[in-house]
């Protein structure tokens, strides 16, 4: 039988996973709608993640909560401070995601520049999306993290080296066509969102890694 310490616990880190599931799910939808030009799914992903705050403060708040009254032990101590730090984490994804979404329903209205780019924003954001689907799987996962984690950084590294193909696309062409228009420089900053999703996945990542193994906290 669980005590009460280790029943708090286990609440708080499967709402994390489900807070995680959530943008995953919303993730999957703004994916469907940038391979179908449908700006609705963009729509219905923003609305799905509208109370995420809330959800998080509460998850925050019961973490402050067995802080304050249970007395954790070292190892619970240090599960307790990273799932506070993963929640902050998760809600800046939830920021990049939002601010992709609003974003591209705007790309999109205009495909006659932005079909340009489509290929690299598919590829792009399903490195980032991925990079988040494997750093919340290891939130349940009963291994030692290791082989996620190096995954992870896997998917980050294709986004970095795919955002950077697209710079250099982009800056390139402003010297060379008369009719580029700030729109394409706009795509930039929205792609941006995506990299950075992923490299908030790498700082899950090592969130969890800190919690199962325990050693020094770095992040960045």
């Amino acid at each position: 039988m669980l005590s009460r310490n280790e029943e708090k616990l286990d609440k708080i880190r499967k709402d994390i996973e489900k807070f995680g599931l959530v943008i995953i799910k919303a993730g999957e939808m703004i994916f469907e709608g940038l391979k179908k030009f449908d700006a609705k799914e963009f729509e219905n992903a923003k609305n799905m993640l509208k109370n995420i705050e809330i959800n998080a403060n509460a998850i925050d708040n019961d973490i402050i909560m067995s802080l304050a009254l249970f007395g954790a032990e070292a190892k619970d101590l240090r599960e307790l401070v990273a799932y506070l730090k993963i929640t902050n984490e998760l809600v800046r994804i939830t920021d990049n995601i939002r601010g992709f979404a609003k974003n591209m329903a705007v790309h999109i209205a205009d495909a006659s520049y932005f079909h340009i780019f489509k290929e690299y924003a598919l590829q792009l954001y399903k490195s980032s999306i991925s990079a988040v689907t494997i750093s919340v799987g290891m939130i349940s996962s009963e291994d030692d993290g290791e082989n996620a984690y190096r995954k992870v950084k896997v998917e980050e590294s294709k986004s970095d080296d795919l955002y950077s193909i697209l710079e250099k696309n982009i800056l390139s062409a402003l010297g060379r066509e008369l009719d580029f228009s700030a729109s394409h420089i706009q795509i930039l900053s929205t792609m941006r969102k995506l990299e950075k999703m992923a490299d908030r996945s790498v700082a899950v990542a090592k969130l969890i890694l800190y919690v199962k193994s325990g050693g020094e906290l770095k992040l960045y």
